[in-house]
Parts: C-alpha cells; structure tokens; sequence
C-alpha cells in the first residue's frame, strides 16, 4: 500500500477530439481520487520536446505507474514503430522486458474489435491488463484505481504457523478429531446437527486424558501446552458449519455441554463422592480460550446476528463439579481466573515473568497463536470485545455478581477500535445485530450503558486501563455521518 500520493504517466494516441476527450475525463477522475497524473495536454508546454517529455516520464523512477491505455490506432502504431507512439513504445517495451516486479507499466483495453478481441500491441499480449472499453467501467476503473494505490481487494492472508504435526508426534486422539470434522464438512443439511454433537462427544472424551488429581506446576504447564494442538481442533470445526443458520445458537448449546462435561467429576472419575475446584482449573481456562476464539472467528467474518445469539443465550451450568445443580448464567460465567497459573506458577518463575499483570494474557498472546484467523491481537481484541458489549446486551438478569473481565485487554490495540466507526450510520445498521435491535435509537440505547468502570483494571495497575465502547466514542456523535 502506498502511503503518499502515486503519481502516473498516461501513454495514449491522438485517436480522435472525441478519444481524447475520454482521456481527460479519465485523468481527471484519477486526480480527483488523489492520483497525480502526467498528461501531455496538461505538461508538455510550447517549445518542449515531445520525445524528450515522454522518454523522460517513461524511465523517471518518480513514476509509481505507467498507464498504457491502447485501443486499435494505439496498438497498431506500436506494432509499427510509427509516429510518437512508436518512439514511447520502442522506450516502453525495453522498460517492460526489464522490469522485474512487473509493477509498473499497466496495459489498459479502451477499445475492442468486433469480434469482442482486446486492441493491444503485441509485446503487451501475454500481461494482465485493465478493461474500460465496455459496461464494466465502473468495477474496472476501482480494480485500476486499487492497483494504482497498491491496496487490491483480494489480500494475501496473513501466513500461519508449520503444522506442529509435521515435526511433532500427533497423539493418537486427534485423529479421532479430524475424522470428526470432516464427517461435519461432508454431512447434508439435515445431518449436520447429529454430526457436530459427534465431534463433541469425542472431544469430551479426549479432554479425559488431561486430569489429573493434586496436579503440580509442571504437569499443569505440559498439559496446557498439550491442549493447544486439541484447541485448534475445536477451531478448525468451527469452519466446518459456520454456515449454518443459527451458527451462534449451535455454539451456545455446545459450551453449555462442553462446560457441564468438564466442569463435572463424573465425566473423568465415575462414582467419586469428593473432589476440589483446583482438579478442574486447566479446563475452565481451556473453555475460557475456546468461547474468546470462537468470538474471535466470529469477529472475522463479521457474524454479528451469530454473535449476539451465543452472547444473550442463558445458559444453564454447573455450580460445582460435584452434585448436579445447575443456575441460570450468562456467559460472564466462561470466564476464569486461573489460580494455577497465576498464584501457583508465575510467582516462581524469573525476571520479568513473575511481574507480568497476567501470565495467561502472555501465554494465549504470544505462544498459542493459530494463524492466520486466531492472531495473538484479534484474540486479545475480541476477549476485550465480550467486556465492551456485556453491559449493552440486556443480559443484567443472568449476571451473578461481576461482569466479563477482559483478561488480555493491554495485549488489544489500544490506539484504534471498531467502536469510532459508531459516527457513520452505515456502520451502525452493521453492528445492530450484535445488541440485537433495529434502530439507530434503540443502539443508542445500548451502548449509553457501555462506559468505562474504574474498577475494571490489573490488580495493580492504574485505574482506567480498560477501554469502553463510550471510551471511543461520543454519545451524541453516534450515526452523524453516512
């Protein structure tokens, strides 16, 4: 992406008054989106050398781009080496062949012949060029527009990590997994529903080989280690029916499940009539990772009418791994304070380590990013996310006592959000989803209850650390522009 204005020589033959004309307006419209165009009819003054004027414009590396915009005389002069058009193109053709980006010299169709074939001079025939000669101007001239800035529509994704199988022992129980997940992938509509409660039941039974009773700091860090390989797992079915209607609503029902099983003594010790809170930490910040991830994924694809369904579901959990009791929650109660990690294990380690304000915000951040969706940032981001809309939801009622707290909010971008995007009303019929309402007064409504809280901050640290959506932006800006 440029970050300056591009500047760029347009080639082109003296067609017509009509021809040339189009020219213009086309230039026009270029420096109108910020493009600073050479044009012949603007720069070459009396007395200059036109030769001289478009060699120099050719091969001055000041140019960003050349347009080469050909229709039939333009095509034919070239293949000819005749006229003005001759000369530039004897210049242009040595510069093409050696330039090695293929960057810079842009071939643009501005007529055609009647058999629909492109008017380009032959040394131009094998490159990728722009098409402005029918009724697709318009998405044409955007894509030359695009390229010109260097800002295309279709991004490269960002590169993921080496599968950690192609250098590690895959346990035997992921495969189990991905024969799960593609039995997702393949099932019909009608049999996804049979298939996705499948692969829970087998990731269920693969969280089994994780617990462990009276559990050490150096077993614990293995296992949590370990349990990024089955996470991702999780995370790849998540693709596997995304598309399904009511996405959110499936997902709801799973943590619902997936938190009464591993919350649960009798999922791992049948019959035992005793156990402590601490035997099942590893899990409930497993299923803290697993809902910001799947927050995460939803974020990306902009599902907001998905996200709002798994946000405002009540939830009906366990109150202790023993018994069967369950409360209606919401899904503040996914979130989890990790003793082990946090009182057990950072206060031993060195350095730094031991100062950290959350030594789970340094794990998840920076050693179990799965790229190119699950980025140490857009985990950090949606976990700061899930606290900045609780509040806006309507969802008082099933809190009991503390609202999400953001664990790895100093690990989100602190200098941008997608909140300031409130001041445009496109933007707010966008988001609508998520707080579920339909009107820009009703959002309002919402996120007048989404303000900072001073008490929401690092035990430690200064007050005020994390941001709300009305940290971003102004009330009474809401919606004021397009």
């Amino acid at each position: 992406m440029l970050d300056r204005t591009p500047i760029v020589f347009i080639s082109y033959s003296w067609t017509s008054k009509e021809y040339q004309e189009s020219i213009i307006s086309l230039a026009e419209r270029l420096r109108h989106d910020g493009v600073d165009v050479k044009l012949d009819v603007w720069d070459l003054k009396e007395g200059q050398d036109k030769f001289v004027y478009m060699e120099q414009c050719v091969t001055d590396d000041s140019i960003d781009k050349v347009l080469i915009l050909s229709n039939q005389l333009y095509a034919e002069k070239a293949d000819n080496r005749k006229d003005g058009v001759g000369h530039e193109t004897t210049i242009i053709s040595a510069e093409v062949y050696e330039d090695a980006d293929q960057h810079k010299f842009i071939p643009v169709v501005m007529e055609r012949d009647e058999m629909e074939r492109e008017y380009l001079p032959k040394y131009l025939k094998t490159r990728i060029y722009r098409d402005l000669s029918g009724e697709n101007y318009e998405s044409e001239y955007e894509a030359l527009l695009r390229t010109i800035y260097e800002m295309p529509a279709h991004k490269k994704p960002e590169l993921g990590s080496r599968p950690s199988w192609l250098t590690e022992e895959t346990p035997e129980s992921i495969f189990p997994l991905k024969e799960a997940i593609k039995k997702i992938s393949v099932a019909d509509l009608d049999a996804k529903g049979i298939s996705i409660r499948a692969f829970l039941d087998v990731y269920i039974d693969a969280m089994k080989q994780f617990y462990c009773y009276n559990i050490d700091e150096e077993m614990y860090l293995k296992y949590f280690s370990e349990m990024k390989e089955y996470r991702n797992s999780f995370l790849d079915h998540l693709s596997a029916f995304s598309a399904m209607d009511h996405f959110g609503s499936v997902m709801a029902d799973e943590f619902e499940r997936l938190y009464n099983s591993l919350y649960n003594i009798e999922t791992f010790k049948p019959g035992s009539n005793s156990c402590g809170y601490e035997e099942f930490d590893i899990f409930r910040i497993h299923i803290w990772e697993l809902f910001v991830c799947t927050t995460t994924y939803m974020l990306h694809y902009e599902m907001y009418r998905d996200l709002n369904e798994m946000l405002v579901h009540t939830y009906f959990l366990r109150t202790h791994p023993l018994g069967s009791d369950v409360k209606p929650f919401s899904y503040e109660m996914f979130r989890f304070h990790s003793k082990m990690i946090e009182e057990r294990i950072k206060p031993n380690l060195e350095g730094d380590m031991s100062r950290k304000y959350t030594l789970t915000g340094h794990y998840v951040v920076n050693e179990r990013e799965y790229k190119p969706i699950y980025s140490g940032k857009s985990m950090a981001i949606a976990d700061l996310f899930l606290y900045q809309v609780y509040n806006g939801l309507d969802i008082e009622s099933l809190t009991d006592g503390w609202k999400w707290f953001p664990v790895l909010y100093a690990y989100a971008d602190q200098y941008d959000s997608i909140w300031k995007r409130l001041t445009s009303k496109r933007f707010c019929e966008k988001i609508m989803p998520v707080f579920g309402v339909n009107t820009i007064q009703e959002l309002k409504e919402r996120i007048s209850k989404c303000v900072p809280q001073k008490d929401y901050h690092y035990s430690g640290a200064l007050p005020g650390g994390v941001s709300a959506i009305l940290s971003w932006v102004k009330l009474e800006d809401v919606a004021t522009l397009p």
